[in-house]
């Protein structure tokens, strides 16, 4: 029992270590990840707000990986569903985008009261 879970654990580990390395999205999302962790204790933040920033992190992250991995299905079987795969596609993109958004505007409130205490 105890190997199978060090194997599935393994197993999880090598295929989020593909999708970040195979794809520049989750690649870009992710060194993005790392800065805005890195500004955090740079500027300090509170303990509540690092654990907010870094769910909304992993979260971006992990909705942008499903969007690439749905996508790497959807050309599978792209040649008999063509029309409908486009508005599939943006739709995928449009969460992607939402959930920047919103990973932005959290952010911007969590520091810019830290921001402009420093270089203001």
């Amino acid at each position: 029992m105890r190997i199978n879970i060090f194997r599935r654990i393994k197993r999880a580990v090598f295929g989020l270590a593909s999708v970040i390395t195979s794809d520049t999205s989750v690649r870009s999302m992710s060194v993005i990840g790392i800065l805005v962790i890195a500004a955090a204790f740079w500027l300090q933040i509170s303990r509540i707000e690092f654990i907010v920033v870094l769910v909304i992190i992993f979260s971006v992250i992990t909705i942008e990986g499903i969007n690439t991995i749905l996508e790497r299905v959807i050309d599978l079987v792209e040649p008999r569903y063509k029309d409908i795969i486009g508005e599939i596609k943006d739709a995928l993109a449009g969460f992607v985008l939402l959930s920047s958004i919103g990973a932005a505007i959290v952010g911007a409130i969590i520091f810019w009261p830290y921001l402009a205490e420093k270089f203001i």
